[in-house]
């Protein structure tokens, strides 16, 4: 299974550009069986809570989140995953980086778009600093 995690300050050029000149990396991690491989992805990346993922320089922007996997709904093409706890960020650089780890992540599990709620509320909104 793929999740990814954050190199920061590599500007878009190990992969996806973050905002604040990061790069989202994918990091392939042991196989896990769910019934549903977005719930099983998801579940993987936030049972990590390690600041750094070893060696390798990433940074997980969740390591101090408190967020568990409610359900993942499928109607036709669109996929929702909802999620409930707390986030925890450590300023507005965390913003998309916990939005990028959470979305790239369900959507390499799909295969498609994912929608992503935290306690009721959109990722946007669970996210905005207001």
């Amino acid at each position: 299974m793929t999740l990814f995690f954050i190199a920061e300050g590599d500007a878009g050029i190990s992969g996806p550009a973050v905002g604040c000149g990061d790069s989202a990396i994918s990091v392939t991690s042991q196989t896990v069986t769910y019934t549903d491989p977005v719930e099983g992805a998801l579940r993987t990346l936030l049972a990590n809570h390690a600041a750094h993922i070893g060696q390798s320089g990433l940074r997980n922007a969740l390591a101090d989140a408190r967020l568990t996997v409610d359900s993942v709904d499928r109607s036709g093409t669109t996929t929702t995953a909802h999620l409930s706890g707390t986030l925890s960020l450590a300023g507005e650089c965390d913003i998309p980086r916990v939005e990028q780890q959470l979305l790239l992540t369900a959507q390499q599990a799909a295969g498609t778009p994912v929608a992503i709620t935290i306690n009721g509320k959109t990722l946007t909104e669970a996210l905005s600093l207001k």
